[in-house]
C-alpha cells in the first residue's frame, strides 16, 4: 500500500464522515414552509425518456469501445 492509497482513502473516509455529520441537521421552518416552493410532484422529464436516452448513450459508448474507436 503506497502513500497515495493511504492519503486518498483517508480523504474519502473523512469526506463521508463530514457528509453524514452535516446530514443530521434539518432546514429551518422559514426555509421549508415558503410560498414560492418548487412543485416536485409534476416532473419536467419523464423517467422513461430519461432511461431510454441513458441506455442509448451507454450502448453508443459500448459499441464504440467494442469497435476500438474510443
Amino acid at each position: 500500500m503506497d502513500l497515495n492509497t493511504i492519503f486518498f482513502g483517508g480523504l474519502a473516509i473523512a469526506s463521508l464522515a463530514i457528509f453524514f455529520y452535516l446530514g443530521k441537521f434539518k432546514a429551518s421552518k422559514k426555509q421549508t414552509d415558503r410560498d414560492d416552493r418548487i412543485s416536485w410532484s409534476k416532473g419536467a422529464f419523464n423517467y422513461r425518456s430519461c432511461l431510454t436516452i441513458a441506455l442509448g448513450i451507454f450502448l453508443l459508448f459500448f459499441f464504440l469501445s467494442y469497435l476500438g474507436l474510443s
